[in-house]
């Protein structure tokens, strides 16, 4: 990933990807049955074409050793995630991501479990800035 962030995807490609992320690495076939279960009946063709986009972007690699390509993830959802908020962080307040977190926060309704884990994930930034001293 550059410092910049990966190429963008389209909406196609980011289906594609997340039957990889959820799954695991897989055969055409198998990307193809999976998008098929979510009601997603692609040609083998456009899902060749599309996984094969992905690998050109560097978000998936291919294992071409067997006699049916093997397709996984080089990115991980976590990776892709924080890279678009940087984006859109950068686009909407300047590089400023606590607007666009604070936007985020008060339009969602948080469960009082997701409230704890926020409430956990602080006190973990602030524990580990704490030992590193301020930024």
């Amino acid at each position: 990933m550059t410092e910049e962030g990966p190429p963008v995807m389209s909406d196609a490609e980011r289906e594609v990807l997340k039957v990889l992320w959820d799954h695991g690495p897989l055969a055409v076939r198998d990307v193809v049955r999976h998008l098929a279960e979510t009601g997603q009946c692609w040609a083998r063709s456009t899902v060749i074409t599309l996984l094969q986009r992905l690998e050109k972007k560097g978000y998936v690699a291919s294992d071409k050793s067997q006699f049916a390509f093997v397709f996984r993830p080089i990115l991980s959802r976590e990776d892709v995630m924080r890279s678009r908020m940087n984006d859109l962080a950068g686009e909407l307040c300047d590089g400023d991501a606590l607007p666009l977190v604070l936007a985020f926060a008060e339009r969602h309704q948080f469960s009082p479990k997701e409230l704890a884990r926020f409430r956990q994930m602080i006190d973990d930034l602030e524990a580990k800035r704490g030992k590193r001293g301020p930024r």
